[in-house]
């Protein structure tokens, strides 16, 4: 059995049921919702025999009672409630178009406290440990404990993978750039949309050219996901594309996450990381131009719907949909872009 591993902050999303910028009065829905979280619900969906293990600290609150409700029937769930803490919880807006608005109560949170301690006794037996650039933005206690789990994963030949994820609102673009550059020194597998390399790095290269400048080191394979035009991964070898799929789009929110799921169930489903990075060229070929496939179809099938996981297909539907995709009047799903 594969098991997944990660860890990061899992928030009580209240996600507005209209349009329009934060009102009191008006309703919302509460969802769950965290990346990390996300990715291991969502793997899960595709593959039900792959072991996720999600690692985290709530608040002994009515949110983190809702957290563990809701996850721990799903996937394996590691993050007990601390006294006189609190769980996290974001207030999300939508403005039309795909646009969202985004305010959190997080600073400071149970989460925000996550220690190395906590994470590395569940290293033993993992395949994969998955991280991604908002957990070091939350505090100086969770960017050494990032930082700390990813160094003992390479020291034990663990794969990582890293997904940017990038917030405007938890720290500034450079203080992104130098951790970010840090991360990708220790990660497998490294995957940002080119709007945020574009936002960090500022360097002006197409998807293509990103794939091939993040690549090298311990980086073996990266990935570029590029909105309205699907995706781009690159091994060392040969970049391989996929165009995406044009859905009518409901929300966007929760896609991002579900393209990781997807990618990553595409190798999943053949081998392992370590295993699929030994194949030639042309077995890995194969594989990549089907995992992007499924990690497209996932990512646009999560924006016909409210809710970060609510709506994540299981490989069955991806089937079906990437067979005849129903293609919608609607704009295209910003696969790309990371929401949590």
């Amino acid at each position: 059995m594969t098991k997944f591993l990660t860890f990061g902050e899992t928030l009580v999303q209240h996600n507005a049921d209209y349009i329009g910028p934060y009102d009191p009065d008006a309703p919302y829905t509460r969802h769950v919702a965290g990346a990390e979280s996300n990715v291991a619900l969502d793997l899960r969906r595709l593959l039900p025999e792959i072991e996720a293990v999600w690692v985290s600290r709530l608040g002994q609150d009515t949110d983190g009672d809702m957290i563990l409700d809701q996850l721990e029937s799903r996937i394996d769930v590691r993050a007990p409630q601390v006294g006189g803490e609190f769980t996290g919880i974001q207030l999300l807006n939508h403005l039309g178009g795909g646009e969202v608005l985004r305010r959190y109560r997080r600073a400071g949170s149970a989460a925000s406290r996550l220690t190395a301690t906590e994470v590395l006794p569940h290293l033993e037996g993992s395949d994969l440990v998955h991280v991604t650039g908002i957990t070091p933005a939350l505090s100086d206690t969770c960017r050494q404990t990032v930082m700390e789990v990813m160094s003992a994963a390479v020291e034990h030949g663990i794969p990582v993978s890293v997904d940017v994820n990038y917030r405007d609102a938890l720290w500034t673009t450079g203080e992104a750039m130098e951790v970010c550059d840090e991360m990708r020194r220790l990660a497998t597998l490294f995957k940002v949309g080119l709007d945020e390399a574009e936002t960090i790095w500022g360097l002006r290269m197409s998807a293509e050219e990103y794939a091939r400048h993040f690549y090298g080191g311990n980086t073996r394979l990266t990935v570029i996901t590029t909105g309205d035009s699907g995706a781009v991964t690159y091994d060392g070898e040969q970049v391989i594309a996929h165009t995406g799929f044009t859905v009518e789009m409901v929300d966007p929110v929760g896609a991002g996450d579900a393209f990781v799921a997807g990618f990553l169930a595409g190798i999943f489903r053949r081998c392992g990381l370590t295993e699929f990075l030994q194949m030639d060229s042309d077995a890995r070929a194969a594989i990549l131009h089907r995992a992007l496939e499924i990690a497209n179809a996932c990512g646009a099938l999560v924006c016909t719907r409210h809710g970060d996981t609510e709506p994540m297909p299981d490989m069955r539907q991806v089937e079906v949909f990437v067979t005849h995709p129903a293609a919608g009047s609607g704009p295209t799903c910003p696969s790309a872009t990371q929401h949590d």
